[in-house]
């Protein structure tokens, strides 16, 4: 079980701080980019760790790693309405 929490955890930070980094670019919001940068580098590093430490069989890896994705995906657009809505200028 922590497998499959460290896989969906890895595949939605990844996917949601890239959403995220997509949303920020387009809006010229490029210090903020900057540090979302490092965020993403940080998530693709655990999920480096999560396949290569993987003990799940492939089709459950697929399965959290996909499920962790789209919610995550789904999430950089509320953060950033959130961030949005919160530090407008």
């Amino acid at each position: 079980m922590l497998a499959a929490l460290v896989v969906f955890t890895a595949a939605y930070s990844t996917v949601m701080l890239l959403g995220l980094q997509s949303k920020l670019m387009r809006d010229n919001k490029w210090q903020m980019s900057f540090f979302t940068s490092w965020l993403i580098t940080f998530a693709q590093t655990a999920s480096t760790y999560a396949v290569a430490h993987n003990v799940l069989p492939i089709e459950w890896y697929i399965v959290w790693s996909g499920a962790g994705g789209s919610l995550g995906i789904v999430s950089a657009h509320f953060v950033y309405e959130w961030y949005d809505r919160r530090f407008k200028k």
